[in-house]
Order: structure tokens, then C-alpha cells, then sequence
């Protein structure tokens, strides 16, 4: 008996007006803002899989049609949170010019404050999140080269110009840790100062 097989070029079975592709995409997103949620409230720790599912109202079947584990959907939720830091961050890196320092670091200030379960994410739980130290060292690099390349363009000596990257970018980091958390007391115009004068004070130190 011959059964007639489906055209891989026919289009993809539509079920209440979208496709299973994208079905899988709504839900996927849902159980990253769920995880956000979660994160927001109560820190990465309270990211677990029967969590995340049933504040996104999904079974534990369509957390493993995107994600084998909760460490994967952390993995993948830091990553995402992460180039939305990075991107506004590049815009506005122009190689040397001490013109645009306050309007990046304006920028930055400005990105933290959008949205306190993002900034909570990428600033606060690597301190405390066993499960995100490894994708920290991975991500972390790629803000470290922003500011060698562009900020610190000037800076000749190699050793010295990752020397000001690295230094600049782990003490930013630690500075808005302290922030978010509350044990760091200054305004958002303080904060934006004290990058300002640290960029400067590493283009005043290493002048060639």
C-alpha cells in the first residue's frame, strides 16, 4: 500500500492562527519572563524548573522542549540580558572621545534602572548564584574589550591598556552590585559623576 509522504517544502501545520515553531517561541519566552520574575523577587535561587512553569501557567513537558535543565534557561536568560547591556554600551564607546564619557556613562545608569529584574540578573546574582559563575566568565570578557578597544584606545602599552579595562570593568561591576543591593547609598547623578571622573582619572594616568 502506497502512503503518500508530505512535501518538505509544505507548510508548517497551523493550529489557532500560528505554527508549531512559533507556539514554541510564545512559550519559550514565557518561561524566560517567569525566571525573570522570580528573579526580581526572590534571587536567582528561587529559579527552579517547577517554579518557572507554574508562574508561566506551562507543564514541566514544555520546559524541556526549550531548556534540559534550570542552569540552561539562567545560561540563556544572563546571555540575553547581557547584550542588551552591551548594545547601548557600544553605541556609544567612540574611540576616545571624552566628549561622549558623561552620555555613556548616562547611558549605562540608564540601562541598570530600565528594569530592576535584568539589573538584579547581570549585576547582583553572580555574587551569590552558584549557578552562574561560569557564564560570567564567559560573558564578561566581551565588556572588558569595549573598554580596552574604545575607552582606553590611547592607552599604548597592551599590559596596561587590559590592566585599566579589567580593573574599570570588575569595579563598575562591584560598585553596581553594592547599588542594587542597598548597601551602596548615591543618587543616580552621583553615580554618573564617579564614572565620568574614572574614566578620566584612567586617560589622566596612562597618558601614553
Amino acid at each position: 500500500m502506497h502512503t503518500e509522504q508530505p512535501s518538505p517544502d509544505a507548510e508548517p501545520r497551523i493550529w489557532g492562527g500560528t505554527t508549531l515553531t512559533e507556539r514554541r517561541e510564545v512559550r519559550r519566552a514565557a518561561l524566560l519572563e517567569a525566571a525573570l520574575d522570580l528573579i526580581g523577587e526572590s534571587g536567582a535561587g528561587a529559579v527552579t524548573m517547577r517554579a518557572v512553569c507554574r508562574r508561566a501557567g506551562l507543564t514541566d513537558r514544555y520546559f524541556y522542549e526549550s531548556f534540559t535543565s534550570r542552569d540552561e534557561l539562567l545560561d540563556v536568560l544572563y546571555r540575553l540580558v547581557a547584550d542588551e547591556f552591551l548594545e547601548p554600551m557600544t553605541a556609544f564607546a567612540v574611540v576616545d572621545d571624552p566628549s561622549r564619557d558623561r552620555a555613556l556613562s548616562e547611558v549605562l545608569l540608564d540601562k541598570v534602572l530600565a528594569d530592576p529584574r535584568k539589573s538584579r540578573l547581570f549585576l547582583v546574582e553572580p555574587y551569590s548564584s552558584t549557578g552562574l559563575g561560569q557564564t560570567t566568565i564567559a560573558v564578561m570578557p566581551a565588556f572588558t574589550r569595549l573598554i580596552q578597544d574604545h575607552l582606553f584606545a590611547h592607552i599604548e602599552d597592551p599590559v596596561r591598556r587590559r590592566l585599566a579595562a579589567v580593573t574599570m570593568a570588575s569595579g563598575n561591576a562591584g560598585m553596581f552590585s553594592a547599588w542594587l543591593n542597598g548597601t551602596l547609598r548615591a543618587s543616580r547623578e552621583q553615580l554618573v559623576d564617579h564614572l565620568v571622573a574614572t574614566i578620566a582619572a584612567y586617560r589622566t594616568m596612562y597618558r601614553s
